[in-house]
């Protein structure tokens, strides 16, 4: 290899590492995610007219045959997404139905891990430059083509001044007749966000396959819109070890497992987010902050048990065996009517070698999908499952708050504030703060002395519900609680739109709404007290009108 060769092999990798850290980032868009999409096109764009165009020539011939066409449908099955367009002279005879009509073109999007349809206003805000990404661009075909004039809020005039633009990023995007719809339909399972969803169906394939249930959840021709996060929670939920074979399921364990995933995508949809802890069932649990009771986890957030982690079929598959999810003799409805044969779920024969693996306690990874606060990290791994980021930031706190408001000068040089050089390795970071903290153990001690007030004020306050339903409501959520927004993504926002949302005003919540009406200082006047009273009722008000609803289409 010669001297001149050598640099670029050396970009040439930097190239890929970057591009794998990029991708190790991004988890497929789930089924909630594209049920709310579907939802936001049917409120804002169904009965529209565009022009398409494909800016990065990936779907020339599809965006020619929708152009100048009627969005006239939205339909979302699992993880895929299907778009009806139809020509306004069909839609002018009167056709009801698009089913089986052959003037309907039908758009097939599966976004894979980073996909994304962003819809922009442009009476509102500018339409940004298309990505290389961008496989199709819709143009609302307006009477007036000058969309300068800034629209009023009032929803009369909202429904008459919009110009509306769409860019599509999808790892699938097809087009063909409806037959592109059903064929695709029949061949996938139930959804459990769809009405049409038959749960006895479902059983019957269930129980007729030798697949442990951990498989067939991910099977999108059994269970369509479950991903790996939803399949740990599904089955914690539902008290079931993910080896245990459909065949041995019986009905009411089956009807656990459909009704945890239904509550769970149902509430995906509402809050935008995969948040499985229920405040209600476990208030302990939700008022420690945890999103999700196993997955990443090296501890279950509920028993306090160990949980396990081992793969299945290539991706991460956990249980809780302390105590909720515990392998034990399972009965397999076989042997007549009231005859059970007993079998050993632990002792299963299988040829895989993957399945007889040691299964150890899971350590939770620095993770971007589920991503654990690094204050969660730091008391349950300690300081190795830390970046130099967070460790630097950690001392930094530590120093702080043992000089107080001290300026930075009168201790920046001393022994206990010098922090290692950026440039230095983890393992010296680590080493660092591990001395810090045993410094701050040990002043601790040294004290004895903690009043009661300090105690009633260091408690946790009651969780709120979570940020309900807009899309921009669940990127400031997400960014609020640490998970990365390119994971688990908003599929109705772009990246700019994202971030746009998470540096706005957060709107609160009715439960923050209806306690700041009730906190009354003595320094207050009635007419202050009365004002807040109703600042407070008007933001539940709006908070509670703005509450999105599942829209189906029959």
């Amino acid at each position: 290899m010669t001297s001149k060769s050598a640099p670029c092999v050396f970009t040439l990798i930097l190239s890929c590492l970057k591009f794998c850290q990029v991708h190790s980032l991004l988890i497929m868009v789930e089924g909630h995610s594209v049920h709310r999409l579907a939802s936001a096109f049917r409120t804002k764009l169904v009965g529209r007219k565009f022009t398409a165009s494909s800016p990065n020539g990936r779907f020339v011939d599809g965006a020619s045959a929708i152009d100048g066409r009627v969005l006239s449908r939205m339909e979302a099955v699992g993880k895929n997404l299907f778009a009806f367009f139809r020509s306004e002279e069909a839609i002018h005879t009167g056709v009801a139905s698009d089913d089986g009509d052959e003037d309907v073109v039908v758009v097939h999007v599966h976004f894979g891990m980073s996909g994304a349809w962003a819809t922009y206003d442009t009476l509102v805000e500018e339409e940004p430059d298309v990505k290389p990404t961008t496989r199709l661009r819709l143009e609302e075909i307006t009477a007036s083509t000058k969309a300068t004039e800034k629209r009023a809020v009032r929803k009369s005039v909202i429904a008459n001044n919009t110009a509306f633009v769409t860019h599509l990023s999808a790892m699938t995007v097809a087009h063909g007749n409806t037959s592109l719809y059903t064929e695709k339909k029949s061949s996938l399972g139930e959804d459990p966000l769809r009405t049409d969803a038959d749960p006895d169906i479902l059983y019957q394939k269930v129980f007729k396959s030798k697949k442990s249930i951990g498989q067939l959840i991910m099977d999108q021709s059994y269970f369509t819109g479950p991903g790996n996060i939803y399949r740990a929670e599904i089955l914690f939920l539902a008290g079931v070890h993910p080896v245990t074979p459909g065949k041995m399921l019986d009905r009411p364990t089956f009807d656990r497992i459909w009704s945890a995933t239904v509550k769970l995508l149902r509430r995906g949809y509402d809050t935008g987010s995969i948040l499985t802890v229920d405040a209600n069932a476990d208030p302990k649990v939700a008022a420690r902050g945890e999103r999700r009771y196993i997955y990443n986890k090296s501890n279950c957030a509920r028993c306090g048990g160990r949980v396990s982690s081992w793969d299945m079929a290539g991706r991460t598959c956990y249980a809780c065996e302390g105590g909720c999810q515990p392998k034990m003799k399972a009965e397999s409805p076989i042997g007549g009517v009231n005859g059970h044969e007993v079998v050993e779920v632990s002792k299963q024969s299988t040829n895989s070698k993957k399945c007889k693996q040691e299964r150890q306690q899971h350590v939770p990874f620095i993770s971007h999908c589920a991503l654990i606060s690094y204050q969660q990290r730091l008391e349950q791994c300690g300081p190795e499952h830390l970046t130099i980021a967070e460790l630097r930031s950690v001392m930094e706190q530590l120093v702080r708050a043992r000089h107080g408001d001290s300026p930075k000068s009168d201790y920046e040089n001393t022994a206990i504030y010098a922090l290692p050089p950026k440039s230095a390795r983890k393992s010296v970071h680590v080493e660092a703060l591990k001395s810090m903290l045993e410094q701050q153990r040990l002043q601790q001690h040294s004290k004895k002395i903690v009043k009661e007030e300090d105690k009633v004020s260091s408690r946790s306050s009651k969780p709120l519900p979570p940020p309900l339903v807009s899309a921009e409501d669940a990127a400031r959520e997400k960014a609020l609680s640490g998970e990365n927004r390119a994971v688990e993504h908003i599929a109705e926002l772009s990246r700019e739109q994202a971030v746009r949302a998470t540096k706005s005003a957060v709107t609160p919540s009715p439960a923050v709404g209806a306690r700041v009406g009730k906190i009354v200082t003595k320094s207050d006047g009635k007419k202050n007290q009365k004002k807040k009273k109703i600042r407070a009722a008007d933001e539940t008000g709006l908070r509670r009108s703005s509450r999105r609803r599942l829209n189906y289409d029959s």
